[in-house]
């Protein structure tokens, strides 16, 4: 977190204990409703703003609080301590610099940005204005994921040889068309970056740094759109000696069809799947792979628990901007892989 120790100790925290956090919401689509019901059960939402006035309006009336149509509204007309970033991928960065240079602590959803340039400035803003930058990287969260990290950390698993995702979900023309931003390409960033942003987050957070990258990419599918790729197969190379693959594709028949890491270690072979990585398909381990009973709260409801946790007691968020900078480079170095050359 690129904080002033001094600032964000826990001797000089932000909020006193207990006080209800304040939010605005700036983004009022389909992945707001769930922060809109977090934010309702555990804090107090001032406001919400979109750009659509029907959708703002509706949302507005539904949760009880004023709307406003554009950001400089809402920074003039509102206080608040935490503002919550919904809106297109593309437009993270401009919103997220804006709230935090107007003195706003600012969770923003994934992608945190769509370049290693706008993440870089997302940094130096929350540095120079001492605001907290959280982002959202819920699958962290997830048992199965914690019990394969837990059991990394601890070595358990030995050697680690390689590692396959394979990332096969479906997303259809209506998904598209009834979506301006969706495969746009200065709104969306490609299905990397909107789909399967996740997936990267969890190798580098796993496996450490990537070293080098080879991909193959096409748009099989989705010609009209302005998406580079609809689907890839990736070689990854790690600094620690690994090898791994990435197979994604939004072109599975119907629906969703897997989500899934299987690692290959020298104590134990595991494959994690389900939903979004909430399940073990297999664990042929050395040492049994111990999963934790299950907190209450959705994993989204964590992210927030952390955050609060941050704000009134000074504790270390679980991630920080810098290892959702590493995941836009890795994204940024397969596509540039993927490019004729």
């Amino acid at each position: 977190m690129l904080v002033n120790p001094k600032v964000f100790s826990k001797q000089n925290k932000f909020l006193p204990d207990m006080q209800k956090i304040r939010y605005i919401l700036l983004g009022c689509g389909h992945v707001a409703k769930r922060h809109l019901d977090i934010i309702t059960e555990s804090g107090e939402l001032i406001a919400v703003c979109d750009t659509d006035e029907i959708t703002a309006k509706n949302t507005a009336l539904q949760y009880g609080v004023p709307f406003y149509t554009s950001l400089d509204q809402l920074i003039q007309n509102t206080s608040a301590d935490v503002a919550v970033v919904c809106t297109p991928n593309g437009l993270h960065a401009t919103h997220t610099i804006s709230l935090l240079e107007n003195g706003f602590h600012v969770l923003v959803e994934k992608p945190m940005a769509l370049s290693v340039n706008d993440a870089r400035r997302m940094m130096e803003t929350a540095q120079k204005h001492q605001r907290h930058l959280f982002t959202v990287l819920q699958n962290r969260f997830n048992p199965a994921v914690e019990a394969l990290y837990r059991a990394i950390q601890q070595n358990e698993l030995g050697k680690l040889f390689s590692v396959q995702v394979n990332c096969f979900w479906n997303r259809d023309q209506n998904y598209y068309v009834n979506h301006a931003w969706h495969g746009n390409e200065k709104l969306d960033g490609g299905v990397l970056f909107t789909q399967f942003s996740h997936f990267i987050d969890l190798l580098h957070w796993c496996f450490g740094a990537v070293e080098k990258v080879s991909a193959i990419t096409h748009n099989a599918n989705h010609q009209y759109t302005a998406l580079q790729a609809d689907e890839g197969a990736v070689l990854l190379q790690f600094e620690n000696g690994m090898i791994g693959t990435l197979q994604f594709s939004v072109n599975s028949f119907r629906k969703n069809m897997e989500g899934s890491l299987t690692l290959f270690a020298e104590k134990g072979t595991i494959k994690i799947g389900g939903t979004y990585l909430d399940a073990i398909v297999y664990a042929e381990t050395a040492k049994p792979l111990m999963i934790e009973p299950d907190q209450p709260g959705s994993a989204l409801q964590k992210v927030y628990q952390s955050m609060i946790r941050t704000l009134q007691s000074g504790d270390q968020f679980y991630t920080s901007p810098e290892e959702s900078l590493e995941s836009i480079m890795l994204i940024e170095h397969i596509y540039a892989s993927a490019k004729p050359k």
